[in-house]
C-alpha cells in the first residue's frame, strides 16, 4: 500500500475507514473517563463487534470516540446513551486520521488492545 504525507490519506487508506463514529465532549477528566470505562465494557461484553473507544484532550476539552464498524443496535442505543451525558461533537480531520491509524495499529496486535497515554 503507498503511504500519502504524513497526516494525509491515501484515496485507498480513506476506503478502508470504519464507518462508524460517535463523539462525545465532556466537562471534565472524571466524566470523560466514566464515559471511556463504561464504553470499554459495553464493548468488551457485546459479541461480534468491532469498535476502539478513545478518551483524548483537544483544546482543553476531554472528548470521547468510538469509532470502527457498526454494531448491533442494542450496543449502537448503549453507546449514544452514555455519550449523550456529554455534548455531540466532531473531531478535526488530522484527528480522525491519527485515531484511525491507531486504531489499525492495535488491530493487527490482537483483539482487545488497551494503551494509556498521559498528556505531556
Amino acid at each position: 500500500m503507498q503511504r500519502g504525507q504524513k497526516g494525509v490519506m491515501t484515496s485507498r487508506e480513506h476506503e478502508s475507514l470504519p464507518s462508524y463514529l460517535e463523539v462525545a465532549r465532556f466537562i471534565g477528566e472524571r466524566p470523560a473517563g466514566r464515559a471511556y470505562h463504561q464504553l470499554q465494557d459495553a464493548i468488551f461484553r457485546s459479541p461480534a463487534c468491532d469498535l476502539s473507544v478513545f478518551r483524548l484532550i483537544l483544546d482543553r476539552q476531554w472528548q470521547v470516540a468510538v469509532l470502527g464498524s457498526p454494531p448491533a443496535e442494542l450496543l449502537d442505543r448503549r453507546i449514544r446513551q452514555i455519550l449523550a451525558r456529554g455534548v455531540p461533537t466532531s473531531l478535526p480531520p488530522e484527528i480522525l486520521t491519527t485515531l484511525h491509524r491507531r486504531r489499525a495499529e492495535a488491530t493487527r496486535l490482537g483483539p482487545w488492545v488497551e494503551g494509556h497515554h498521559r498528556p505531556t
